[in-house]
């Protein structure tokens, strides 16, 4: 079971309330596909952490994509009369009483209109020390504690979209050691949410496969979703080490980095995106370079003064030769 401490995490975003509420909710979020016309009913678990009694308050709110490529929500109270996932939520608004070191179960029930539209509808329901609003409007999630609700309904579902980038970090072309940075853009043009997720193949200048990296399959969680109508931009990272040092400063440690992270040369990044629910792929390639020039530059260095001490020795080693047969005919 997936805990919610003292913030709203879900597969699409983070938000960050404040800690005063000392509370855990599970699930974080909830995924249902539904018809029009459906009724849903599901629970909300909530565990008051602290030592006195609270007393909770809920509601829920629409939310869309912001303006920008996170993936943050803005979320929105439905107006009255106005459509939307938020205003087919049925949960008691309280105050709900949760006595110190109480877990209480919290049922809601969303009734889906007949006239629903196809696609994806999100909404989160909330829990806060104080009442909501009582007008739509922007909502102000500080203090408050929440879980996200996606809804597919069915009918004519478009789920279009693809990669609108695959670069470098910081549009870099080459690198002296690992590790290497990508970004990926992807925007969706359908009416529901997608997931995109895939693999990074890296193979070297001889086609041989270097590394796979994974994008947006994180090992806690399901990954991140995009919006209808919205980017949302990902990063992924070919690195030999799970955990990152502080940036190297001086010749010496920067050397060290690049043979602990060593990789040398040409490569080639083929990227594999999945998403949909029929399995649509969106693909894209590019090239870099790997050159750690700190430990090239002192190989090239040990590398002549070794042909250098060859050569002495050889020379060394003709002379006594020489000197040896001068000294045997002398002999004679």
């Amino acid at each position: 079971m997936v805990l919610l401490i003292l913030s709203m995490v879900s597969m699409l975003f983070l938000t960050t309330p404040t800690s005063s509420l000392a509370l855990t909710i599970s699930p974080p979020r909830l995924e249902f596909n539904v018809n029009p016309g459906q009724r849903v009913e599901d629970i909300i678990k909530i565990f008051n952490e602290t030592k006195d009694p609270l007393n909770i308050f809920t509601s829920a709110a629409n939310f869309v994509a912001k303006p920008g490529e996170t993936g943050e929500p803005e979320f929105l109270f439905p107006k009255d009369g106005e459509e939307g996932l938020a205003a087919w939520i049925d949960i008691e608004k309280g105050p709900i009483t949760i006595l110190p070191n109480e877990q209480k179960i919290i049922p809601f029930t969303v009734r889906v209109p007949p006239t629903a539209d196809p696609g994806g509808h999100y909404a989160a329901i909330f829990f806060s020390p104080s009442p909501p609003p009582g007008e739509g409007g922007v909502v102000g999630v500080i203090g408050k504690l929440g879980a996200l609700v996606l809804f597919r309904v069915s009918g004519d579902i478009k789920e279009e979209g693809g990669l609108t980038e695959f670069s470098l970090k910081d549009n870099k072309k080459a690198y002296n050691h690992l590790p290497v940075d990508f970004v990926i853009r992807f925007e969706n043009t359908g009416t529901v949410h997608l997931k995109p997720q895939g693999d990074i193949f890296i193979k070297n200048i001889f086609g041989r496969e270097s590394a796979i990296v994974e994008v947006n399959k994180p090992k806690i969680g399901t990954g991140g979703n995009v919006l209808p109508n919205s980017i949302r931009r990902f990063e992924a990272s070919w690195d030999k080490k799970e955990i990152r040092e502080s940036e190297p400063t001086g010749f010496l440690e920067k050397l060290k980095t690049e043979i602990d992270n060593f990789a040398f040369g040409r490569y080639r990044a083929d990227l594999i995106l999945d998403y949909g629910t029929l399995g649509k792929k969106s693909q894209a390639t590019l090239i870099f370079w790997v050159i750690p020039w700190r430990l090239t530059v002192l190989t090239i260095i040990g590398l002549l003064i070794l042909i250098f001490l060859l050569i002495i020795s050889i020379k060394r080693y003709n002379r006594w030769i020489i000197k040896k047969a001068l000294e045997q005919m002398r002999s004679q």
